[in-house]
């Protein structure tokens, strides 16, 4: 049977309904009907009729939209989504809420798995070693170690650029996609807010204080508003494009880029300002100063990237995205001996960017207050 939720249409085997009914009750039952009740903004739903024992039953089969946006686009989503609700219903005050009888996955050979009794999930996935994969804050340590740059690292800065530019090729129309992941730049419990929660109490720190960063959260809701509708831009993303073990280099010198997150689609600045800035930080944390050999990664990465795509409104779309992560750079928490002056310096380049109409390549000194 077919049906439809929001504007998609999905394949139920009748023999699979059955078979997962079975496996519920422990029981011989047979569908008696399946016809779909209504949809709203979020959810479709459709009343299954099945008899057990001769018995009569009567279940409502909820399904997520994933057309509307609030939060669903992906099946990440819908899946938090239905169990959450299936924990919620099922530790409700007695009496005062119906019971959810499972949360069952649809897989695409038409099978019904029950998912609803799960207290976790297990992410499986091919082992990487070390010796598959250099991380490219080797390289980084090295550099600043060495104060130098060699002909590797200026083609390894080269081989970022191309990843990067063909991975952004990939464009999708979607507004709601790209909206949503502006306001998971501001509020997603990963990104800029969620980030500030996990910060000691900023009533004691030292290079910081609550007043300045209302003030940083304040201009990125402003920022949000000004970008949200450049939905143009959309384009296949990492989602956390660092040196700390998810860009790795092959023996060959092939890039590795591991642990995609967040968001499959979004804006192309997300993955430029996250490396770039580590070229920054690097800098600040072991000289204090954006200086060379960081200065000329930093040049040549983001001139290379701004050549290769002719992406010259990345400039007036990164600020917030170099405020997020300048605030995951100076966390306590992640560089806890990095002194109270260079935690200053970064905290000095958001706000001026910030307060900035567009990011000017040759003025990252200028922001940190230099």
């Amino acid at each position: 049977m077919r049906v439809r939720v929001g504007s998609r249409i999905y394949n139920l085997k009748e023999s699979e309904l059955k078979e997962f009914v079975v496996r519920r009750f422990k029981k011989k039952a047979r569908i008696v009907g399946l016809r779909k009740l209504g949809e709203g903004f979020h959810n479709a739903g459709f009343l299954l009729t099945l008899k057990v024992d001769g018995k009569e039953h009567h279940w409502v089969m909820r399904m997520v939209r994933g057309d509307t946006g609030w939060g669903h686009d992906y099946l990440g989503d819908r899946a938090a989504t239905l169990l959450l609700q299936h924990q919620l219903f099922n530790t409700a005050p007695e009496g005062t809420c119906c019971r959810s009888i499972d949360v069952a996955a649809l897989l695409g050979n038409g099978k019904i798995v029950s998912v609803g009794d799960a207290t976790e999930f297990l992410g499986l996935v091919e082992e990487v070693k070390d010796t598959d994969g250099q991380p490219y804050s080797e390289d980084l340590f090295r550099i600043a170690h060495d104060r130098a740059v060699n002909d590797q690292d200026l083609k390894r800065c080269d081989m970022l650029v191309d990843y990067l530019a063909k991975l952004h090729s990939r464009k999708k129309k979607n507004p709601i996609l790209y909206k949503r992941h502006i306001r998971d730049l501001i509020g997603h419990g990963e990104m800029l807010m969620g980030v500030v929660d996990t910060y000691p109490d900023l009533r004691k720190l030292d290079f910081t204080n609550a007043k300045e960063i209302e003030g940083i959260e304040m201009k990125a809701v402003e920022w949000r508003n000004k970008i949200k509708f450049k939905d143009h831009r959309l384009s296949r993303i990492h989602g956390d494009f660092h040196p700390f073990g998810n860009i790795r280099f092959r023996r060959d010198n092939s890039v590795m880029a591991l642990d995609l997150a967040r968001e499959e689609y979004g804006e192309p600045a997300d993955d430029v300002s996250s490396l770039s800035m580590n070229y920054v930080f690097f800098s600040v944390w072991h000289y204090g100063k954006f200086l060379d050999p960081f200065k000329t990664l930093f040049n040549r990465f983001m001139n290379g990237y701004l050549k290769a795509t002719g992406d010259e409104e990345l400039l007036g779309i990164i600020p917030p995205f170099y405020a997020f992560r300048g605030l995951v750079v100076t966390h306590p928490h992640y560089y806890p001996d990095m002194e109270h002056t260079k935690r200053r310096s970064i905290l000095t380049f958001i706000v001026n960017i910030l307060n900035s109409d567009r990011f000017e390549v040759d003025r990252v000194e200028e922001y940190l207050g230099a």
